[in-house]
């Protein structure tokens, strides 16, 4: 009996820590720019399933390039990068904290290049959703809800006009 709580226990112990957010720390908007390669306006058009060059498993996202705010992508381009997680060949990986696209979604991404193959930059953290407002003003937001986010100075932004970050983007040094 007193062996079946422990494993009991143990497994819920197990389970709990697999659904936690993931703990990133958090970088001011100024600072996230600078570390993005490239900073991407666009439709997903496509999402696959895939290996990538370590053998795990990620999704390939194809973006359809509206703007480019940061890096040398062309406006019409197809840009690919990469989400941790997918499923592939009956397995199923799941990256908590991780971006979560929709085809046809409208976003602006934060891009890093991870060993050659590019990233949502921190996961979720350089994911923004993007849509309009009754007056036809475009807006950014992103959701933290999957990231326990520390070293918080200020509050996190999450929600911002488009063109508030446009001029951000603008107003950094390019290195």
């Amino acid at each position: 009996m007193r062996r079946a709580i422990i494993l009991t226990a143990l497994t819920v112990a197990l389970c709990a820590s697999a659904l936690s957010a993931t703990t990133v720390a958090y970088v001011p908007i100024d600072r996230s720019i600078d570390l993005s390669e490239a900073v991407l306006v666009g439709h997903v058009l496509r999402m696959e399933a895939a290996y990538n060059a370590d053998g795990e498993i990620v999704t390939r996202i194809d973006l359809l390039v509206e703007e480019s705010l940061k890096g040398n992508v062309q406006r019409g381009e197809i840009f690919t990068f990469d989400a941790w997680g997918g499923s592939l060949d009956g397995v199923n990986v799941e990256t908590v904290g991780e971006a979560r696209y929709r085809m046809g979604q409208k976003v602006l991404v934060q891009l890093e290049s991870i060993n050659g193959e590019y990233h949502t930059l921190g996961l979720s953290f350089g994911k923004w959703d993007v849509s309009k407002d009754a007056k036809g003003k475009q807006w950014i937001s992103r959701s933290l809800s999957d990231l326990n986010v520390v070293g918080v100075n200020e509050a996190p932004v999450e929600k911002m006009p488009l063109r508030q970050m446009r001029e951000a983007v603008r107003e950094r040094p390019a290195f």
